[in-house]
């Protein structure tokens, strides 16, 4: 299995699809048992898709802002309610 400092070096070659099936199956039996690794790379995914967002020269500001807000929404689905 993949040590926690594996899965963090190959964290950017996985959610830009460069792995290959192996190394794949690997990433995702560690991120199964890893819930820190497992928020490192949604963490990271979310980093990427809001840099994506913000450099999408020929979107019009709407654009922008319906992807920045579908991501935020994402984010506040994975934290728990305050009550």
């Amino acid at each position: 299995m993949l040590s926690c400092k594996e899965v963090a070096q190959r964290a950017s070659a996985m959610i830009d699809g460069e792995l290959g099936a192996w190394q794949m199956l690997q990433m995702r039996m560690h991120l199964a048992m890893c819930k820190g690794c497992a928020r490192f790379v949604s963490q990271l995914r979310t980093t990427r898709d809001l840099a994506e967002a913000a450099m999408a020269a020929d979107a019009s500001q709407e654009a922008v802002d319906a992807s920045v807000s579908a991501i935020l929404s994402r984010l506040n689905d994975g934290k728990p309610q305050s009550g």
